[in-house]
């Protein structure tokens, strides 16, 4: 395996771990089995709460739409991880939809809507009950994302009908297709994981078997080659050589120490 091949499978397998803790995370906050509280006003609560982990469920299951590309290679050769990626890719486009409409804008256009399809957001209730008037707001941010997924002639583009979160049938229609497509997600990251876990390298530093005392003389050496560095530009390359060769004689792997020291942390800015 070449440098860069192996820089890849540790780039990608880095992004599904970040990407299943935070999808697992967020879904877990969802569809755990948990009772409403029969207090109308801690009930109120744990809607919007729910709401809320709903919008940002949205984002990792996006990330994942926008990285997909980059397991391409390890599906090779693979019928059913193939098939997966394509099953998984199509459902992540309603996601896409979702994440724009919920958690990417907050456009006039937007609000509007929100405040046209949900009148309850401006009723004399909302008025007097601040809790009551944020439910309907993320209520309706919520079914203002699904139901513009259209169409061109006008269709909920997904289920096939618009969709009101508050009627059981509807709403138990929307959070399947969700836990459908998280459960996809979680099973394809695993997969890939699965596939990409035999190519990693890993390095340990040696043991280091030195008393407390030389350690801190070592370091304390370091410090001083380092703070030499600073004030004195012209003594970097012997320091840097002699800090080189006090690493080797502990079996430190130098390739790894200098890549890190030479990190640049910026990163582009992706034309913004």
């Amino acid at each position: 395996m070449t440098k860069e091949e192996e820089k890849k499978c540790k780039r990608d397998y880095l992004r599904t771990i970040i990407l299943l803790k935070e999808i697992k995370f967020f879904s877990d906050h969802l569809f755990n089995k948990k009772e409403y509280d029969k207090n109308p006003e801690k009930a109120i609560k744990q809607h919007i709460d729910e709401q809320i982990y709903l919008k940002y469920d949205f984002l990792p299951l996006n990330l994942l739409r926008e990285s997909i590309g980059s397991y391409n290679a390890y599906c090779e050769d693979n019928e059913e991880l193939t098939e997966q990626k394509r099953d998984l890719n199509k459902r992540l486009e309603f996601i896409n939809h979702l994440r724009n409409k919920v958690s990417g804008h907050l456009s006039d256009e937007a609000l509007d809507k929100m405040i046209q399809w949900i009148p309850e957001i401006y009723d004399e209730n909302s008025k007097q009950n601040a809790l009551y008037q944020e439910y309907q707001i993320y209520r309706a941010l919520i079914e203002i994302a699904i139901n513009s997924y259209q169409t061109s002639e006008g269709e909920q583009k997904q289920f096939g009908k618009e969709i009101d979160i508050q009627i059981p049938e509807y709403r138990d229609l929307f959070f399947d297709y969700l836990l459908q497509t998280v459960n996809c997600a979680i099973n394809f990251l695993e997969c890939i994981q699965d596939v990409i876990r035999p190519k990693l390298v890993y390095f340990e530093y040696p043991k280091d078997e030195r008393s407390n005392e030389e350690k801190l003389e070592f370091y304390k050496h370091m410090a001083e080659l380092a703070n030499e560095c600073v004030s004195n530009p012209d003594k970097i390359d012997e320091n840097t050589s002699k800090m080189r060769e006090m690493f080797s004689k502990l079996g430190w792997d130098l390739d790894i120490m200098k890549e890190a020291a030479q990190t640049d942390f910026k990163l582009s800015s992706k034309g913004r």
